[in-house]
């Protein structure tokens, strides 16, 4: 038993899961805090995982393998915390939710329903993972932002900020979802995409992402949100409409050849037009939507 605070012991029920000897636990202390009394008898837990601080695992729940949940963290119903999965902070696993591989889930974060968190992923500050959604890789989730639904988020990916993704929707490569955004229905947001403030991504064509464009290689991402669109170039934001006359105005600075700068300018001349095609296409078909409604 790894335990500093010797305020649990294992009790004589026991059973075999995948290999693992799990034995059920047992209060030797009240755990106010835990709605624990003395001789309360918690979860299934393995020699080698660890329950430390004032943690505690309910129910029928299962932590092994080398797992740690400690502090003031919480692992209730039919969820399985494993491998080298760590429970720290105020966090709660419950449902029938996965934790496992290297995944962490701490601060005052929440993972439930029959959510997946698993490879090096990272789940924290006031954070929620639920239904059957996935977090993988090195993917993060934190802020209070929401993943639900079959919702996948994956790789390199981070969702911040009070963001959305849920329904079918994928995050994943580097992208960014964060602010105030949504990302759902069959919504792909990948790549070096950067989803915020106001946008609202329901399919793949509502995220528009380019790289070496103009006279700073930059990165552009064109999305759409509940009322119109938001262009980003590099670090500069703004619409469709307000980006010649920046480009303008700034390439009275630019360091160049007269020959590299009208072919900057050409770049976001065409870059131009087809934002305008794309927004024209989400306007269209907001005005379907009216329509119908």
């Amino acid at each position: 038993m790894k335990s500093e605070n010797k305020y649990w012991e294992f009790t004589e029920e026991e059973m075999h899961h995948f290999g693992h000897r799990l034995r059920r636990i047992r209060a030797l202390v009240d755990l106010p805090d835990r709605r624990v009394k003395k001789g309360e008898t918690g979860g299934w837990v393995s020699d080698s995982a660890e329950i430390s601080g004032l943690a505690w695992v309910y129910d029928e729940a299962r932590v092994y393998g080398s797992s740690r949940v400690s502090d003031s963290a919480e692992v209730s119903g039919s969820a399985w915390v494993y491998g080298n999965a760590q429970i720290t902070g105020s966090a709660r696993v419950s449902g029938a939710a996965r934790v496992h591989g290297l995944a962490r889930v701490y601060g005052s974060a929440r993972v439930s329903g029959s959510a997946e968190i698993t490879s090096s992923a990272r789940i924290y500050g006031s954070a929620q993972v639920s239904d059957s959604a996935k977090v993988v890789g090195s993917a993060r989730v934190y802020g209070r932002s929401l993943v639900y639904g079959w919702a996948r988020i994956v790789d390199e990916a981070r969702v911040a900020g009070s963001a959305e993704v849920f329904d079918l929707a994928w995050v994943c490569d580097g992208a960014r979802v964060c602010g105030e955004a949504r990302v759902y229905g069959s919504a792909w947001v990948a790549g070096l995409a950067e989803v915020s403030g106001g946008a609202r991504v329901k399919v793949k064509s509502h995220v528009m992402t380019l790289t070496s464009i103009g006279s700073k290689d930059s990165t552009v991402n064109l999305v759409r949100t509940e009322k119109g669109h938001y262009l980003q170039v590099g670090c500069w934001e703004g619409t469709v409409q307000t980006l010649m006359e920046e480009v303008y105005k700034g390439s009275e600075k630019w360091v160049c050849d007269a020959a590299t700068k009208q072919q900057w300018i050409k770049e976001y001349q065409a870059l131009e037009m087809l934002a305008m095609e794309r927004v024209a296409a989400w306007e269209r078909a907001r005005s379907e939507e009216a329509t119908n409604q």
